[in-house]
């Protein structure tokens, strides 16, 4: 993360934001009150002859400290993910592990379980968000085996086992067929049954495409209905089917780590750098926030009613994506933190939501430029 300097610019990609930090306040300070002001800005309740003297006041040197974070939201913080493939720009995919597979399943009336001999009707499950991203044109998933005895915790370890020799499952979904939140992707059942017999892992990794390799995304809601592989282990309608949630055993002796990777995102490309100097970054594929601590001079703070304050930043076309129509909201966050929090880090991670203080958000366009405020 490299600092910015208090004349800098920012630009919008996809969720990608760049800023520059130099604060504009609009400050009353209520004297003698010797210019008339109209009652929208609520003087008569702060003078008694209803007038005031107003005065701008631009604090240049206002931002004492700014700095860029990247990676939100942090692993764990959240189970919606998007499908992204955008040519050499963006490439998002989602890692599943399913860890702990049964050996044997119950037969109604039975005293006893049996083994699993077969895998008949092998199914990954999942919703997807129809409100955010609708697509118009069709696209394919395909599901593959991303189980590895190497270090599957790193991107490019990962990345590797996106290959047609690993593929476990796909299907071509039509606009039409984009419209319901439920998907359902055949897998494949010798491949399942496999793992199963041999006591394995099973690790799925969901890739989308559109037709030709051309651009598709798709939101994918795992926060209230996790991903889920559903098979049959008889022929028998009366038993019941198995369905497998996402679970990991890795890091081993790690709960907290283990519950990361039951799902996550992995970005092949369009990974954020950290941005230049003398700008910040807020969004983008690795989520990046930007953090600013201001130095208010004391006379603000003590001496005068301010009427109306505004952030003035400026920005720039993004890069790689800033041909896009894409947009993104801007929101403010107070930091609760105690002064005797140091690291700016953990401090941003003591916020109050956006309405704490009655700030709307910014809504900006990714391919858009020119100053922006917010009040």
């Amino acid at each position: 993360m490299r600092p910015a300097s208090t004349d800098g610019v920012y630009g919008v990609s996809d969720r990608i934001i760049r800023g520059a930090l130099a604060a504009f306040l609009c400050i009353g300070v209520f004297a003698a009150c010797s210019e008339q002001v109209t009652g929208s800005l609520g003087c008569p309740a702060l003078c008694t002859d209803e007038s005031a003297i107003l005065r701008d006041t631009i604090l240049t040197d206002a931002v004492s400290l700014d700095s860029t974070f990247i990676g939100f939201p942090r692993p764990g913080e959240s189970r919606d993910f998007t499908l992204l493939t955008q040519g050499d720009t963006a490439d998002v995919r989602l890692g599943i592990h399913y860890d702990t597979l049964p050996s044997r399943y119950q037969i109604p009336g039975a005293s006893s379980d049996s083994l699993i001999r077969k895998v008949d009707s092998a199914t990954i499950i999942f919703l997807i968000d129809t409100l955010v991203t609708r697509p118009t044109t069709p696209l394919t998933i395909d599901a593959f085996d991303i189980d590895t005895t190497a270090n599957d915790t790193t991107t490019a370890t990962v990345a590797t086992l996106f290959r047609s020799g690993r593929l476990l499952g796909s299907r071509t979904f039509a606009a039409s067929d984009l419209t319901t939140d439920t998907l359902r992707i055949p897998l494949d059942n010798a491949a399942l049954f496999a793992k199963i017999r041999d006591t394995l892992r099973l690790r799925v990794g969901l890739q989308v495409h559109g037709l030709g390799g051309s651009t598709a995304r798709l939101r994918i809601v795992a926060t209230s209905f996790a991903p889920r592989i559903r098979f049959r282990a008889s022929t028998d309608t009366t038993v019941v089917p198995d369905t497998l949630f996402p679970q990991s055993i890795t890091p081993a002796g790690d709960i907290y780590g283990q519950s990361l990777f039951r799902l996550f995102p992995i970005v092949i490309k369009g990974q954020l750098p950290a941005p230049p100097t003398g700008q910040f970054t807020i969004g983008g594929l690795s989520g990046a926030r930007a953090y600013l601590r201001f130095n208010i001079p004391a006379i603000v703070l003590d001496s005068v009613n301010v009427i109306r304050a505004s952030l003035q930043l400026t920005q720039v076309p993004a890069r790689g994506t800033s041909a896009t129509a894409d947009s993104v909201s801007i929101y403010t966050q107070p930091v609760l933190s105690s002064p005797t929090i140091s690291d700016v880090y953990t401090s941003s991670l003591f916020l109050g939501g956006p309405g704490l203080y009655g700030i709307d958000s910014l809504r900006v366009g990714a391919r858009d430029s020119g100053a922006r405020t917010i009040e």
